[in-house]
């Protein structure tokens, strides 16, 4: 699966957010259904995963009764910052107030395909830094 391309919608006051068309196509075609996981990702940044690839991801992290320090924590806070959200027959997910608050996003923003998930930015801050991707783009392309 890839979510590739990116789009700019709003989040409405009732902290919905309309999945734009070409995404939903993705998780029709691979039949992913219609589930998100919404994980707060840091400032103005909230990731988006669609419930059956989070979970073929959760599935393939090793149990173990006995974890080191990091990874419990890494999976306290992935856990517990989780949410499942369910898109409603127009293609909106209503995205949770703590996450919003967390990330400080509202209003206009950009969701971006981000191979096996989508990421919602800030269009402001987004769109100020599109050279700037785009260079080390390159550079990270050409070593």
């Amino acid at each position: 699966m890839s979510f590739i391309g990116q789009a700019e919608v709003t989040i409405d006051k009732k902290s919905r957010l309309a999945v734009p068309a070409k995404f939903r196509s993705v998780l029709e075609a691979k039949h992913l259904g219609p589930g998100w996981i919404s994980l707060p990702r840091g400032d103005k940044l909230l990731w988006l995963f669609p419930e059956a690839g989070f979970e073929k991801l959760s599935d393939g992290w090793d149990d173990s009764l006995i974890q080191d320090e990091d990874t419990e924590e890494l999976q306290q806070a992935l856990y517990s910052f989780s949410e499942r959200l369910e898109m409603d027959a127009t293609g909106r997910v209503t995205l949770p107030k703590e996450h919003l608050e967390l990330t400080g996003l509202d209003g206009e923003v950009v969701v971006i395909g981000a191979k096996n998930h989508l990421e919602i930015h800030d269009r402001a801050a987004w769109t100020a830094r599109d050279k700037e991707r785009l260079a080390k783009m390159r550079s990270l392309m050409c070593g």
